[in-house]
């Protein structure tokens, strides 16, 4: 227990709060993010203004303290350097993506001595774009590479974290030099052998897939002409919003084609006998439902496919307890504004659409079904209203 003697006043705690703080240090301020970023324990990536340099040491105090607190600047500059490599190291060897930022802060600060070791120099670099590769920075690993290649041009080490950074982005060509530039002075390294190996077997597989895709686009853009085509001989009235007196035919046909393509329904397609087959959406207002049919042939009427959604003395559905919708009983009506026409359920759709001039909304033609002497029909469709 504390004496009563060493106890503060709630005076003497606000006074001790109002003075400065003796190590110089804020509490977190309204930039708080950007202070546990800066911080050595707390960082997911060593900030390119630390490794520059040109970070504001007085603002982030932590981490400046962090990076002096080992060694003096008195002391020799390869002897600093080596000191900073070999904490680096150690931080590395911990596998964790804290050692791995740790080692590019000390290796930062070892070349950050411009001393004139030029192999301590590459070993510092190459070490950092180790610990770059490490934590996902294939770009920085690189450029760290090229780095201690300029301090020592035949370091196959670097050579060869510099052909793996490649691979982990997809350059294969790149990566397959990098390993030529290797072999050149090492031709025996099963390393960068097999290393060039992966990079020409996955070269060969983007230019195989890159040929499937190229085969694809075409199929597609076969398929999407005589698509095109198909709707402009049956002069459908498909809707396109927005439209733009300056765009090309091309432009236009790609526009419509891929509004035709924003439906959770399905879109329409062309079959192999040459039908355009649509989703159709089929509306009961009367107990706020609807229905899908996904493959709608034009050649089909609403019959055939009511006839098989409410057959005779078949189930009917859970919102139809009483069995009213029945296929005599039924009418189809197209909504047009304040119009409301009743279809020809025996009558093909592609006949449907082109008589009564029926615009199609986001590719799906849409039908209000009722129950012919029902009070909604009454309301809606005999009262127009």
């Amino acid at each position: 227990m504390f004496d009563d003697e060493c106890e503060l006043t709630n005076e003497e705690i606000l006074e001790l709060m109002e003075k400065p703080n003796p190590h110089g240090l804020e509490p977190f301020g309204p930039d708080w993010e950007k202070e546990m970023d800066m911080h050595p324990l707390f960082m997911d990536d060593v900030p390119q203004e630390v490794i520059d340099g040109t970070f504001e040491r007085t603002k982030w105090p932590v981490l400046a303290s962090h990076l002096d607190m080992m060694y003096d600047d008195d002391e020799d500059l390869e002897y600093t350097a080596t000191c900073y490599k070999d904490d680096g190291n150690v931080e590395y060897k911990k596998g964790t993506k804290e050692g791995f930022i740790k080692a590019i802060i000390s290796y930062t600060e070892g070349l950050k001595k411009n001393c004139v070791n030029e192999e301590l120099n590459s070993q510092l670099y190459c070490n950092r774009a180790a610990a770059q590769f490490s934590i996902g920075n294939y770009r920085r690993a690189t450029q760290d590479c090229e780095k201690a290649l300029e301090q020592n041009p035949t370091y196959v080490k670097a050579i060869t974290r510099a052909a793996q950074a490649q691979l982990k982005l997809g350059n294969r060509t790149a990566a397959i030099a990098w390993c030529d530039k290797a072999l050149a002075i090492d031709k025996h390294s099963k390393v960068i052998i097999e290393m060039k190996v992966k990079a020409l077997q996955k070269l060969k597989e983007d230019e195989r897939n890159a040929r499937k895709r190229a085969a694809q686009e075409a199929k597609e853009q076969r398929k999407n002409t005589i698509l095109l085509e198909a709707f402009r001989l049956r002069n459908l009235n498909l809707f396109l919003p927005e439209e733009d007196d300056e765009e090309t035919a091309e432009e236009r046909d790609a526009r419509l084609l891929d509004s035709l393509k924003c439906t959770s329904h399905g879109h329409v397609t062309l079959n192999e006998e040459g039908q355009l087959v649509w989703p159709v959406r089929l509306l009961y207002p009367e107990h706020a439902t609807s229905d899908v049919i996904r493959q709608f042939s034009e050649v089909n009427s609403l019959s055939d496919h009511l006839s098989y959604m409410f057959p005779p003395g078949g189930d009917s559905p859970e919102w139809d307890p009483d069995r009213e919708y029945t296929l005599p009983k039924l009418c189809a009506i197209y909504h047009a504004g304040n119009d409301r026409v009743e279809m020809d359920k025996e009558t093909s759709l592609l006949e449907l659409l082109t008589k009564h001039n029926i615009q199609i909304i986001t590719g799906v033609p849409t039908f209000e079904i009722y129950v012919k002497g029902s009070d909604s029909y009454t309301k809606n469709v005999l009262s127009g209203s």
